[in-house]
């Protein structure tokens, strides 16, 4: 079974999301969804009054778990209206996002986490999408990332950007060919020359290293390399997008600010990001 994990924060940013990832399980059988919500209160919050002048007491921490529980079930019913048959789990949790996300992860098998990523004009909304950084760096299992825009497609065809330098440890095999066997998809492997000479080494090693998937090579010029992906992608009418965040300076600068337009506003195209 695959096990899908989408934490949630009730903005529209989640919902889009968790929406998504009816979809997907509704195209893959035997599949499960676990919505997760994160309820933390700090001793601090316990302490002292808000700005408001609210201390957050037991009763109130009851009643916002209650709604909390409430609104997780009303997620799960438009859920169950994408995809009927879908089996989809709620738990709300006590401890930080990360926190509850990391200890879901070593509990069961979960195969994908989904998360959406904020817009320039909701950068602000999502907790979560505020922090698919720093969940995607600390998450063991592959994180795919949903920009607002993106509607759940079949996917045929697969983005692979990869700069061929030091691809025998960039590149994480187990999790890239678990992901390539469950989708009869085109892979095509995508190099923006941003004016650095190709080592013609770490080229043959790639070719070797993914010559079972018999992907096609591309070349490209572009002085943005993240323009240059998410023009490629569209151009070819990719699904999604897959980034090799060994370093996570790639994936950093895609959800960046200051580049959301680039990907989270402009691309209808999910990126995965890859980890072994």
């Amino acid at each position: 079974m695959s096990t899908y994990l989408v934490p949630v924060d009730f903005s529209k940013t989640a919902d889009h999301a968790a929406k998504y990832a009816a979809r997907l399980s509704f195209a893959m059988t035997n599949s499960k969804i676990i919505l997760l919500n994160a309820y933390y209160v700090s001793e601090y919050e316990s302490i002292l009054p808000t700005p408001d002048l609210i201390v957050t007491t037991d009763v109130h921490i009851a009643d916002e778990i209650t709604r909390r529980l409430e609104a997780l079930e009303k997620l799960k019913v438009k859920m169950l209206e994408i995809n009927p048959k879908a089996e989809i789990d709620v738990y709300l949790t006590r401890e930080t996002i990360l926190r509850s996300i990391i200890e879901r992860v070593n509990r069961e098998e979960i195969e994908l986490i989904i998360i959406g990523s904020n817009g320039k004009k909701a950068k602000d909304e999502s907790d979560i999408g505020s922090n698919a950084i720093k969940i995607s760096k600390s998450s063991p299992v592959p994180v795919l990332v949903v920009p607002p825009k993106a509607d759940y497609q079949s996917i045929r065809k697969a983005i692979l950007a990869c700069d061929f330098k030091k691809v025998k440890e960039v590149i994480p095999m187990h999790a890239l060919k678990n992901i390539l066997s469950k989708h009869a998809l085109e892979l095509l492997v995508l190099n923006i020359n941003s004016g650095d000479v190709i080592d013609l080494k770490e080229e043959h090693f790639l070719h070797e290293m993914l010559k079972d998937f018999s992907p096609a090579y591309h070349y490209a010029d572009h002085p943005d390399a993240i323009k240059g992906i998410v023009k490629f992608a569209k151009n070819e009418e990719a699904q999604l997008i897959i980034a090799l965040p060994k370093k996570y300076s790639f994936f950093e600068s895609l959800l960046h600010e200051s580049v959301s337009q680039k990907l989270t506003i402009k691309s209808h195209v999910p990126v995965l990001l890859l980890k072994d």
